[in-house]
């Protein structure tokens, strides 16, 4: 990915509060993202830190691709994703890959 100049990197401390739009009830917005097997453990404490308290914000998966890449899968149930969460992801070097995408609740 390109290095922009986002006022907010994954070196960040906190992020601010967030400025999401409502989904329909039952629909969750994720995203994955890929990165270096070695750095996968940093990106998931820092998540770990910025959405401590945030109810909506689900870590789906983290783990290892076919070809050795880490990635990490995370919802935000009923709400968009933190636009400046995207944007800090489209400007971090080290993210190579990113898709977003909106499912529905799996009725059984």
């Amino acid at each position: 990915m390109t290095r922009g100049l986002a006022p907010f990197t994954f070196s960040s401390e906190v992020l601010p509060a967030p400025s999401t739009d409502a989904l329909e009830p039952g629909h969750y917005q994720a995203v994955h993202f890929r990165m270096p097997a070695d750095q996968r453990p940093w990106y998931l404490e820092k998540i770990e830190v910025w959405f401590a308290g945030r109810d909506e914000v689900i870590l789906v998966a983290s783990g290892l691709s076919v070809l050795g890449e880490g990635f990490i899968v995370m919802e935000w149930e009923e709400c968009e994703i933190d636009p400046l969460f995207l944007k800090i992801l489209e400007h971090e070097e080290a993210v190579t890959d990113i898709c977003v995408y909106i499912r529905s609740e799996e009725v059984e």
